[in-house]
């Protein structure tokens, strides 16, 4: 096992390997409690049990779009659908890294495409935010990883696309929908 060019002994990989299972594993325990407590706070425990499915199976503009028939405010609709979405991209990078890891053919092709996103630098990854608004989040860590883009700066990128998609979308429906209600 290699980590930047040292090896390390096989009993400091696995437990480098475990510890970063278990912080993103309790990262993503924390996203899903604060968007069930942001639902408890409206008193809409299982509506926000229903919008957190929806974002996973979904992503969170879809849930965003959910979030206003179910009653939510839109700050609060779009709080729930972002760290609900947020909450398995932690764990979806820790698993594309193992595999990395482990499967000696995709580091081999994946290295070529390394050296194709190498040229773009470290502000490459800000791509990503877009992306993320148009595709989701899940694909761009799939992305993110096969360009061997720095994990914590693909994170925020989709961080951002998510969080800023999600945020207009709320806010534009509830305008969409008052309005609807003011000339009808």
């Amino acid at each position: 096992m290699q980590s930047g060019g040292v090896h390390l002994p096989l009993h400091t990989a696995a437990l480098r390997s475990r510890t970063i299972f278990f912080a993103c594993l309790g990262s993503g325990l924390v996203f899903f409690l604060t968007a069930l407590l942001v639902g408890a706070a409206e008193h809409k425990t299982l509506a926000a049990m229903s919008l957190i499915g929806i974002s996973l199976l979904f992503e969170a503009q879809p849930a965003a779009v959910a979030s206003i028939p179910l009653g939510f405010r839109p700050v609060s609709g779009a709080v729930i659908s972002v760290f609900a979405n947020l909450m398995l991209i932690p764990l979806m990078m820790f698993a594309f890294d193992q595999i990395i890891q482990r499967w000696h053919w995709i580091r081999k092709k994946l290295s070529k495409a390394g050296k194709w996103a190498d040229k773009y630098g470290t502000h490459g990854v800000w791509v990503l935010s877009p992306l993320a608004a148009l595709i989701g989040g899940y694909l761009c860590v799939a992305i993110s990883h096969g360009l061997r883009w720095n994990p914590v700066r693909s994170f925020i990128s989709i961080a951002v696309g998510i969080v800023g998609s999600t945020f207009l979308i709320t806010l534009a429906g509830h305008w969409l929908v008052q309005c609807f209600h003011h000339f009808f």
